[in-house]
């Protein structure tokens, strides 16, 4: 162990410029990863909402649909497949003042139209939530939707919108408790950046997964400044004590703390990594996905 402290402390330069040389593929890597907001397709195929979504789209060709409160537009959009309005119950030709009040009702209040629109892509589908952005556009204030695949959009926007506020809050949280508690404000800002950038390097090997579940995505780094940022201060304090208490020079003090936090470390970490990995065997395979990602 020690002499593998004392290689860490004599090639630190190497391994700093390496070190910050792999952000590049890593950040490659982050902006390449795609994002899964379909929460379905971590269910198992043997559920009722799988198999139903399934047949709809093999027989029906009918995947995600939308409730759409229009005022007075006519748009085409891709990937809506059919939609469901007056039309479809009788002739349009045939004027509001003959339709029966219940039939009327159904669609119209005032100026105001209602469709059922159904998308040829499943409700959280790339298609489906493209469509959905694509009619917000196109109506703008005169267009609003209800129903899943709109849930699925809204939330994708707040989560794209809300996550770097909420990693920015919980960075300069850590950083406050830091400052107070230790010798210097300086090392929060150290331990910051190293966690920060071991951040960059897990999010950006997700890219061999595939895609993430936007739940992993959002929580991933949180977690990750959680339960790493107690090695950098094991680290610390074994090299204070050798430093300081003992007298021993800087290199010499660096080399001897990697040594005796390397065993604490590891145990700490791998017991950590067992936690993780054990979700891995959830039925809902969301579990598996954020198990690997933070294992």
């Amino acid at each position: 162990m020690l002499k593998f402290g004392q290689a860490v402390t004599k090639k630190r330069k190497i391994i700093l410029i390496v070190g910050l040389l792999l952000i590049i593929p890593a950040a490659i890597g982050y902006f390449n990863t795609r994002v899964n907001y379909d929460v379905l397709l971590y269910l198992p195929d043997t559920m009722e909402t799988v198999k139903g979504q399934d047949i709809l789209l093999d027989e029906f060709n009918k995947g995600g649909f939308s409730m759409v409160m229009v005022e007075g537009m006519d748009k085409k959009v891709d990937h809506v497949d059919s939609v469901i309005w007056v039309d479809s119950v009788l002739d349009l030709s045939v004027p509001d003042e003959v339709l029966p009040d219940k039939v009327y009702d159904v669609y119209n209040e005032g100026d105001s139209t209602l469709m059922a629109v159904f998308f040829d892509t499943p409700t959280s589908d790339e298609g489906s939530i493209e469509a959905v952005q694509d009619i917000r556009k196109l109506g703008g204030k005169h267009c609003f939707l209800s129903g899943m695949s709109a849930f699925v959009t809204d939330l994708k926007e707040l989560a794209e919108a809300q996550e770097p506020v909420y990693v920015a809050i919980a960075t300069i949280l850590a950083m406050v408790v830091m400052a107070l508690l230790m010798d210097s404000w300086m090392l929060s800002v150290v331990f910051i950046i190293g966690i920060g950038i071991t951040i960059i390097y897990n999010m950006g090997t997700n890219w061999f997964l595939g895609d993430i579940s936007y739940i992993t995505k959002a929580i991933a780094a949180v977690l990750q400044l959680a339960v790493t940022m107690d090695y950098s201060i094991f680290l610390w304090h074994s090299y204070r004590e050798q430093r300081y208490d003992r007298g021993i020079e800087r290199e010499e003090a660096m080399a001897q703390a990697i040594a005796k936090t390397l065993n604490s470390v590891a145990g700490s970490s791998v017991t950590t990594i067992a936690g993780f990995l054990a979700l891995c065997f959830m039925t809902f395979t969301l579990g598996l996905n954020l198990g690997i990602v933070m294992a």
